[in-house]
């Protein structure tokens, strides 16, 4: 199919040159020519694709930004070149990442441009790569949509331009070396590099989500909650890169994009031919204009948000104060949440305040001291503070009286009161039991006899691990530090614990002075006097956080579940006022039974639906599961605890 392109432009002779430009270098190419931007908006409705706009921003009459904002909202993947006589800064924010030509038109270089952007090698295969629709470029060369035929995957590819000389092939090459190996969760990852019939390339992660400045270029906004949750894994990543001596460009509009379920993510920024900034100090100035764009004007904006874009607004700043101020705002503006600072951030603030007025009395011959003392206090607050986020206590439990209660199909008798978990037990609760374990040297205390020898109790995935290459792959421990997504979802202390089995879960309610609940108290508890069906009633409803789908959903509107902090399902709740019994994860409970595969292994009783639940029967409050073996770890399994007296003191 030949080239698509559209030309905006009022004057009609300038117009004209440009179409013969183009056509010289690409002469297959469809040209349209609009003169306002009235028509040009017209005219976009005669495009299914379209490859190339050239386009001016001011007009006498007619929004150019109005234009310029419909071609990146409807053809994301079209090169926009702007050409004009203008000067545009009062529009920077509006085209960040466009490519600019001022008049007197450079006419080789605008007639280069415009055919490398029509050239294609759409549909040619590099082994084992099928090259799909090509997409702007980006720093390093042409990009492509692309299919890798030998892991059944999307990625995206990028080719070193034809014309590269044999220094720019070798600076591609050691570009693509240095990405594969700064590699980080919230990097587009880079996965090899090859050469094809003389053309270098690099596959990479396919993520295709609009950057900061087509945002800005489209009208999207952002709440100011969006913007500390922005600096703070922009200011993580960048920390990683240093930490690990990874040169890399200072990070701008067009490096950072943000998906509709607010996973941000940056474009991996990382070159051998800069030299690594001074530890613990990155230039943030791009970013904050950036984000500044794309707060709506009409919308307050709290004082901290303000105070934190003006500083980094300045210039270079210490990253660890401000990643830790970025996440700070993100948990205080989080809704409905109160959660309490950690006692080593009050520390942290108190030192620095103290170092502030230190340096108010120094002396000019004390400043290299006291800039020493500041990057210590800035990797205490990093290794002390980020390393362990805030979190929540959940230590409520319920009381459940003695008595008749519904059981199964039956009625039963509890002959003792009893309490329960309000809450599921949190990653933050079971990272206590851990240190705990860790701080004795061994489990003996707490390990149930069945379990053969000794174990640390870490959860399944929680410390880092290296794949085949050698790249450190995070653990769940190190995405919670880092605001990392886990298998596509970003956990928090405050979110269930899982990927533990039955040993684990017995072996933390012994250390809590506690113990798992029996399938009937799990019961009573999620029941209530009356039996109810479903924790809230006898009638299904959409309340718990489960993979059910009623008969008039589809899928693509209703994407699958992640995992919810603990008090984020207000409408899962028994009668007795226990939550997320119904979803979220299932739970462990302390009946043991012959194993329904091999009655020689023992199964415990699993009760709850799950994230995983398809069937709105195990949603159910008497559905249970009795065939997982006490050693099954799996990503929708968790716990929650019991006990014959109120609840001890927390720990």
């Amino acid at each position: 199919m030949s080239a698509q392109v559209l030309i905006l432009q009022s004057d009609p002779a300038l117009a004209a040159h440009m179409k013969e430009l183009i056509l010289m270098g690409t002469p297959d190419a469809v040209v349209f020519i609009s003169s306002d931007p009235p028509s040009g908006l017209a005219a976009l409705d005669r495009f299914n694709d379209l490859d190339l706009c050239i386009c001016e921003v001011y007009f006498a009459e007619g929004d150019g930004l109005e234009f310029l904002s419909t071609v990146r909202s409807r053809f994301r993947r079209a090169r926009v070149i702007i050409v004009t006589s203008f000067n545009l800064q009062n529009f920077a924010d509006y085209i960040q990442g466009l490519t600019l030509f001022p008049l007197p038109l450079d006419e080789p270089l605008f007639g280069a441009t415009c055919q490398d952007a029509l050239t294609t090698l759409e549909g040619t295969v590099f082994p084992p790569y099928r090259l799909g629709k090509k997409h702007p470029p980006d720093r390093w060369g042409d990009c492509y949509q692309a299919y890798d035929t030998g892991v059944k995957r999307e990625i995206f590819i990028t080719v070193a331009h034809s014309w590269l000389t044999p220094q720019e092939t070798e600076r591609f090459r050691s570009f693509a070396t240095l990405m594969a190996r700064a590699s980080h969760p919230n990097v587009q990852a880079v996965y090899q590099a090859g050469n094809y019939q003389g053309r270098d390339f690099f596959c990479r992660e396919k993520w295709d989500m609009p950057n900061l400045a087509e945002m800005a270029t489209t009208g999207q906004g952002i709440e100011p909650r969006q913007v500390a949750q922005i600096i703070h894994i922009v200011g993580s990543v960048i920390l990683f890169w240093d930490v690990n001596k990874y040169p890399h460009a200072v990070v701008g509009a067009t490096d950072v994009t943000l998906s509709p379920q607010g996973v941000i993510k940056l474009a991996n920024c990382v070159d051998p031919n800069l030299t690594p900034p001074p530890p613990g100090i990155s230039d943030l100035s791009l970013l904050g204009h950036a984000v500044q764009a794309l707060l709506p004007p009409d919308m307050p904006v709290p004082p901290r948000v303000s105070q934190l874009l003006e500083k980094i607004r300045q210039g270079p700043v210490q990253m660890a104060p401000v990643i830790s101020e970025a996440q700070a705002i993100d948990i205080e503006l989080a809704p409905e949440r109160e959660i309490a600072v950690s006692e080593e951030h009050h520390i942290a603030q108190k030192a620095l305040v103290a170092e502030r007025k230190k340096q108010h009395r120094a002396s000019y011959l004390m400043f290299a001291s006291f800039a020493l003392i500041l990057l210590i206090a800035g990797y205490f607050i990093y290794t002390r503070y980020l390393a362990d986020p805030p979190s929540r206590e959940f230590n409520t439990m319920v009381e459940i009286p003695a008595g008749d209660f519904f059981f199964q199909t039956t009625t039963a008798t509890i002959d003792h009161t009893y309490y329960i978990d309000q809450y599921e037990v949190t990653f933050g609760q079971y990272l206590k039991f851990l240190r705990a374990v860790d701080k004795a040297g061994t489990d003996a205390a707490w390990r149930n006899p069945r379990q053969q020898g000794e174990k640390d109790h870490q959860p399944k995935d929680w410390a880092d691990k290296e794949d085949a290459n050698g790249a450190i792959v995070p653990g769940i421990w190190r995405c919670i530090k880092y605001h990392m997504p886990y298998s596509n979802e970003i956990l928090t202390l405050d979110h269930p614990v899982f990927n533990i089995d039955w040993y684990d879960a017995e072996a933390y309610a012994k250390w809590a002075g506690k113990r798992l609940p029996t399938e009937q108290e799990w019961e009573k508890a999620a029941r209530g006097p009356n039996g109810n069906l479903f924790p809230w009633g006898n009638e299904f409803a959409m309340k718990a956080n489960t993979d059910v789908l009623l008969p008039d959903m589809d899928r693509a509107s209703h994407p699958r579940p992640a995992h919810l902090m603990v008090d984020q399902m207000p409408d899962d709740k028994s009668y007795y006022g226990v939550y997320g019994m119904a979803g979220n994860v299932s739970e462990w409970t302390d009946t043991v039974v012959p194993g329904t595969v091999v009655s020689s292994v023992m199964d415990a009783v699993i009760r709850g639906g799950n994230i995983q639940t398809k069937m709105k029967e195990h949603e159910e409050s008497t559905y249970r599961a009795t065939n997982f073996p006490l050693e099954t770890r799996t990503f929708w399994l968790g716990f929650r605890c019991a006990s014959d007296t109120p609840p001890p003191p927390s720990k």
